[in-house]
């Protein structure tokens, strides 16, 4: 039996270049409305936009963990492009100030964490969601859709922190960078308590306690994983 050859010409693939890598980056963001859409919706109404995505239309917004890393992506390259000087994340000023501190290995954790600032986010995110599911757990959100909702915060904290840290960067004024941190700060509360319930008070005093316990039990984390770094070496 003679085995039949298919006759169908073979489909052209084009070389890859520039304008391949980047149509690829903008239909993962889907530029024309995806991601500048994604970043005014959460800007502007955080709580009510994530609430949109979980419950009633997922494919305008760009995925939240896409967003997170892009953002993070964005914001490392144009702070080390403008040799803009900021620790974020961080646990810089440990080990230096008394003789237990001594004892951390703060150099090497610090290092990982500004080379990796969205893996650094999503960690602070998973703290904060145990918290955030602790304080509103009669709210029904499972963890996942509390991490989601930190995801979206957390990428737009990285882009509004530029529209202050690269003016700051050119006029040689520390205090907008300063302003823009509070206010970064600011609107991760505001978001959580928008998403709680927009019209209840306590949803962003409640906000405000989750976000100071999930930094501080991510803190005091990553100093317990300096000393252990530090006691193996």
């Amino acid at each position: 039996m003679n085995e039949e050859h298919s006759s169908e010409p073979k489909k052209e693939i084009k070389r890859i270049d520039a304008k391949y890598i980047s149509h690829e980056i903008q239909h993962l963001l889907h530029f024309d409305k995806g991601f500048p859409f994604t970043f005014k919706e959460l800007l502007i109404r955080p709580g009510k936009a994530v609430r949109e995505y979980l419950r009633e239309n997922r494919e305008k917004y760009v995925k939240p963990i896409v967003f997170l890393v892009f953002s993070a992506v964005i914001y490392t390259l144009i702070i080390h492009f403008l040799h803009i000087e900021i620790s974020i994340f961080n646990i810089k000023g440990f080990g230096k100030t008394s003789e237990w501190q001594s004892n951390l290995d703060t150099d090497a954790v610090n290092n990982w964490i500004d080379s990796h600032l969205s893996y650094s986010a999503m960690l602070i995110g998973f703290f904060m969601a145990f918290w955030t599911k602790i304080f509103f757990y009669k709210k029904g959100y499972n963890l996942f859709e509390i991490f989601v909702l930190l995801s979206y915060i957390f990428g737009v904290f990285f882009i509004f922190l530029l529209f202050f840290l690269i003016p700051a960067k050119f006029i040689n004024l520390l205090i907008i960078a300063q302003v823009g941190a509070y206010l970064g700060q600011f609107y991760v509360v505001f978001a959580i308590g928008q998403f709680f319930g927009e019209r209840k008070i306590i949803n962003y005093i409640k906000g405000f306690i989750c976000f100071f316990l999930g930094i501080l039990t991510y803190k005091y984390s990553l100093v317990l994983l300096a000393y252990l770094i530090h006691l193996f070496k």
